[in-house]
Formats: C-alpha cells, sequence, structure tokens
C-alpha cells in the first residue's frame, strides 16, 4: 500500500511486534507494518468514532482484522500497561502529545519505546522525554509537501543536553548533519534577517524588545549551522 514518506518514516523507525497508534485516523501505519511483517499485534486507537470506522474498512480492506484491534478513546487511556511495547504518537502538535504522556504514566512506564512525529513545539516534547525519563536514540527528517517533519525514537533512560540547540533542533540531527536540517536552518536564518532590518527601522519599544529576542533566535541558528563546520 501506498503511504505519505511521513508515515513510512514513522513506521521505519518500529523496532518491536507489539504497537499501539495513537490518533490512528485510517489506520494506515499498522496496516503498513503489517504488510512489510514488522507487526505481531496492533492496537489503532482514536478519540474519534469516524476516522476509526474508516480505519476498521481499511484493515477488512488489507485483511489484517486478525492482527489490528481498533478502540476508541482519549490518547493511551486506551491501553493497560503492558499491553504495547511501542506507542506511535503522529500527526499532531508537541504540546498535545505532552498532555496525552502525562495522562497515562504508568502505561508510558511499560512501554518500550516510544515514537513521536510532532507537527510543532518539537523542542518542549524532547524537554518533556527527558522530564519522564526517556532517552532520544533517534531523529529523523523528512520533507513533504514543502513542510519538514520531525519523527522521535526514543528508549526508557536517563538523558539530558547540555546545549539549547540540542533541544531546538536535535542533537542527533546535529550530530549526523542531517541536511534538511541544515535547509531549514538557512531558510530560518533567512526570515530573521530579514525581520531584524523590519524591526530596526522602528523606535518603539515593543520593537526593541521583539529584536532582543530576535537576535537570540538567529544566535541559535547560527550556532547550529556552525555544527556543519565541525
Amino acid at each position: 500500500m501506498d503511504i505519505s514518506k511521513r508515515l513510512q518514516g514513522v513506521a521505519a523507525l518500529v523496532s518491536y511486534p507489539v504497537v499501539a497508534d495513537i490518533g490512528t485516523d485510517h489506520g494506515y501505519v499498522p496496516i503498513y507494518l503489517h504488510k512489510i511483517g514488522k507487526l505481531k499485534k496492533a492496537y489503532a486507537c482514536d478519540v474519534r468514532r469516524g476516522p476509526l470506522e474508516k480505519a476498521r474498512e481499511n484493515i477488512f480492506l488489507h485483511q489484517a482484522q486478525g492482527v489490528i484491534e481498533t478502540r476508541l478513546g482519549s490518547g493511551l487511556t486506551t491501553l493497560q500497561p503492558g499491553e504495547a511495547d511501542t506507542a506511535i504518537i503522529a500527526g499532531m502538535g508537541g504540546m498535545l502529545m505532552i498532555r496525552i504522556l502525562e495522562d497515562s504514566p504508568e502505561v508510558v512506564k511499560s512501554l518500550k519505546e516510544l515514537i513521536l512525529a510532532p507537527q510543532h513545539d518539537v523542542d518542549q516534547v524532547r524537554r518533556h522525554l527527558h522530564s519522564i525519563g526517556f532517552s532520544i536514540e533517534a531523529e529523523m527528517m523528512i520533507k513533504e509537501d514543502g513542510k519538514y517533519y520531525t519523527i522521535i525514537r526514543c528508549i526508557p533512560g536517563a538523558e539530558k543536553y547540555q546545549r539549547e540547540i540540542d533541544y531546538l533542533y536535535g542533537k542527533r540531527l546535529l550530530l549526523e548533519k542531517e541536511p534538511l536540517l541544515k535547509e531549514l536552518l538557512i531558510a530560518e536564518e533567512g526570515k530573521y534577517l530579514l525581520l531584524e532590518e523590519k524591526l530596526q527601522k522602528s523606535d518603539t519599544q515593543s520593537a526593541k524588545e521583539r529584536l532582543t529576542q530576535l537576535k537570540e533566535g538567529l544566535g541559535f541558528v547560527r550556532e547550529a549551522l556552525a555544527c556543519w563546520q565541525q
């Protein structure tokens, strides 16, 4: 079956055969994992009845009803501790993702890995993972339809980053000198410089405060770009 590059990236990072797909939408990821032989059991979970019904149809269409079970409910509350090895949470904002993790601490503790693909606030997700005792083992960047997506694989373990840029842009991606991250950083630098030029023409206090914040952000972008020179 054909699925998006982003969802293929999510599937590629899965290491265990018993998977919970949270916010499964149409059930594409567990069906794809079944098709490529990486799945023993999956729980396709969604808070909305419509998408879950569509997932059921797709599961039946691909003859995966013996392997993939659908569950209606919010986040990880659809699971009991120990039911799944891997939880996939994708297709939503980072702050919602954090709330889902906070709402089911016992389930989170029982997981062997988390695969997360936040649409924004990725830095906050990284910070939260460290705060709840997860270590980031791998990160992947995907560019699709002109948008950049980050996918994170993490496992239980103590880890903390020393540099702010590692939370902002991903320590693994910086160490690997991910070309898509460099492309994104160069674009960000250009946006900062354009905004800086506009703000410098204003004498208002708010403009001065915004300029100070902007210079800090630009500094982080340039610090990150310097990793490609090392």
